[in-house]
């Protein structure tokens, strides 16, 4: 799978949105017509596991940087993921297919 850094820098008092929802949109923008099939949101933990509906989510648990790689194979093999865009000012990362 590739990979995609989005970096963006701004000036005080203005800083670049961390919703996820909206950091969706910009990727699905940037990548038309490339539409999400997963993320992963650092500070939270949270991410969009098709393991969790059979059960406990395997990625709960384990180090941060562990759960990630996991789920970047998971994306990939399952999800059929081929772009990661990842948007390190909110630590925030958008599978596309």
């Amino acid at each position: 799978m590739r990979q995609v850094v989005v970096a963006l820098s701004s000036q005080d008092p203005f800083r670049a949105t961390e919703v996820l929802a909206d950091l969706r949109n910009v990727a699905e923008t940037l990548y038309h017509p490339m539409r999400m099939v997963g993320f992963w949101d650092g500070p939270s933990g949270q991410h969009l596991c098709p393991q969790q509906r059979g059960g406990r989510c395997p990625h709960q648990g384990q180090p941060a940087d562990k759960a990630l790689e996991a789920y970047r194979q998971l994306a990939d093999e399952r999800l059929g993921a081929i772009l990661e865009v990842q948007f390190p000012h909110a630590d925030v990362r958008i599978f596309l297919a």
